[in-house]
């Protein structure tokens, strides 16, 4: 029987599906083209760029679907029968080409252009998490903190190590808040972190919720003894993984058994007297945690849930154009063009969008003395975070349902590990109703109630700015009053789509 032929029935293949897939995720994606030309990059830094619009797109997408399988998926090693504690988490080899292939590229060092560095990571994502770009997000994050905090030769050394990866020996990180108690209460940790010889300290306690545990650092947040109570007893602390080559005073008790992100492996760990180091003042671990690590946590999040309906839309346009029913294509059928319109729409509004939330949070870090500019970001990485990665989930499921029967089918396309790999990003580092409070809260506490021209900073455009605002600032002058919340929160969803349709429009006029 030949290739593609069932048995009993015509040869019939999906060659012309396949063939579709691009072999760069660069082609064809004009807003991300205009983003990058708004600001030409200098050679080194477009060469990177091109570099990884090809490999997400061929040698990246094999390895994403090969770890996928269930056989390959991460698992904890075979305890020895004379060390029970001494189980590992096993990852893949090609798990491990991925991860040195980023972060061996250079992508960390400090003089590579934001917007190259954040387009790298857009065309990353478009493959899912794929076991790889959880570790990307969290060693942006340890790099940020330790050029912000990293005063002490420890520190430094950890940061001169990312900088310096390659492709044969590359550094990478993870990041540890989640405990059984307390969720995104992270003021509730009670993780113990005690004071050791040579300016180390030693931790004891369980995190519930470890991603990437195979990094080579951790940034894990814990308490040292006789701390405030709350928030502000919370420090932040740099743990290798292992400590001269051996395991550095921690145990793996399981790996979650996830709904998305399979490949990616997450623990629960207890620390028994694992060394590590301060990473800031003590008393501000927790803030620094937040502001820094988590932040850019969910700037990746935001990246990555346009990257996924970007890569989930162009699945359902090639099979839309190649698969035939009821005597026409399926692009054909009317009902069926206007959804795949809608959703192409869709799409480069969460694309314009997220580019517009990196280019504010990047403009916040270059200007820190412009409180406008500093409220904007915060705000609007909450919204972003919020609202981006849950229109996600829904969009990758239309998407799944072009392709009907075949859409739900795991090994036939990448769309069911998308969809629920897009379903994780929500609740990665704050879920959706968290996110709106701590908008609703920065605004609150920015003084801006009173300040209507404040408000303007959304940028909303002619048509839409003076009503917007003034509902918000009608929210804003009651923030005690429980109902103030639940309008925002009916308010947030079209403040978003305001300023996704502004970027829209300047990206497209460029």
């Amino acid at each position: 029987m030949r290739a593609g032929e069932a048995a009993g029935a015509g040869a019939y293949t999906f060659d012309g599906y396949l063939s579709a897939r691009p072999t760069s995720y660069l082609e064809g994606d004009r807003l991300l083209e205009r983003w990058l030309g708004s600001r030409p990059l200098p050679g080194a830094a477009d060469a990177l760029v091109e570099h990884f619009g090809r490999f997400a797109a061929t040698r990246l997408r094999e390895i994403a679907d090969f770890v996928e399988r269930r056989e390959n998926l991460p698992r904890l090693s075979d305890p020895d029968p004379y060390h029970r504690g001494d189980v590992e988490v096993v990852i893949p080899a090609e798990t491990r080409e991925a991860l040195a292939e980023i972060h061996g590229s250079g992508l960390w060092q400090p003089d590579l252009p934001e917007r190259a560095r954040y387009a790298i990571v857009y065309l990353l994502n478009q493959n899912g998490e794929a076991g790889v770009t959880c570790s990307t997000a969290c060693t942006d994050g340890l790099a940020r903190i330790l050029r912000a905090r990293g005063r002490d030769r420890r520190n430094r050394e950890v940061l001169e190590a990312i900088e310096s990866s390659t492709p044969e020996r590359f550094v990478h990180g993870a990041q540890f808040v989640t405990e059984i108690q307390g969720g995104s209460d992270a003021g509730t940790n009670a993780l113990l972190a005690r004071p050791a010889r040579d300016g180390l300290f030693e931790l004891e306690g369980t995190k519930w919720f470890c991603s990437n545990p195979t990094a080579d650092y951790w940034l894990v947040t814990g308490r040292v003894p006789g701390a405030p109570e709350g928030a502000p007893g919370v420090s932040l602390f740099c743990v290798p993984r292992l400590w001269n080559g051996r395991r550095n005073g921690h145990r793996f008790l399981r790996l979650k058994d996830k709904l998305g992100t399979r490949a990616l492996p997450t623990a629960e760990i207890d620390f028994e007297g694992a060394r590590g180091f301060a990473v800031g003042p003590l008393e501000k671990g927790l803030r620094d945690m937040v502001a820094v690590v988590l932040v850019t946590s969910r700037i990746h999040c935001v990246l990555a849930s346009a990257a996924i309906t970007r890569a989930a839309v162009r699945e359902a346009r090639a099979y839309a154009a190649f698969r035939h029913a009821f005597g026409r294509r399926l692009e054909e059928h009317p009902l069926l063009a206007t959804s795949l319109e809608e959703l192409e729409q869709q799409t480069e509004l969460a694309e314009a969008g997220a580019f517009a939330t990196v280019d504010a949070w990047v403009a916040a870090a270059e200007k820190p003395d412009d409180e406008a500019q500093r409220l904007w970001s915060r705000v609007l990485v909450s919204l972003a975070k919020a609202l981006g990665t849950r229109q996600a989930v829904e969009r990758v499921y239309r998407a799944m349902m072009v392709l009907g029967g075949n859409g739900i089918e795991e090994r036939f396309s990448p769309l069911p590990r998308l969809w629920r790999d897009a379903a994780i990003f929500e609740a990665w580092e704050g879920p959706y109703t968290l996110m709106l409070m701590q908008a609703f809260r920065d605004l609150v506490r920015f003084g801006v109630a009173g300040r209507e021209e404040s408000l303007l900073l959304f940028g909303l455009g002619e048509r839409t700015t003076q009503e917007l605002v003034g509902e918000l600032a009608a929210v804003l002058r009651y923030p005690d009053d429980p109902a103030s919340a639940v309008r925002f929160g009916e308010l947030a969803p079209r403040l978003y789509a305001a300023f996704e349709q502004r970027a829209r429009d300047e990206l497209t006029a460029a």
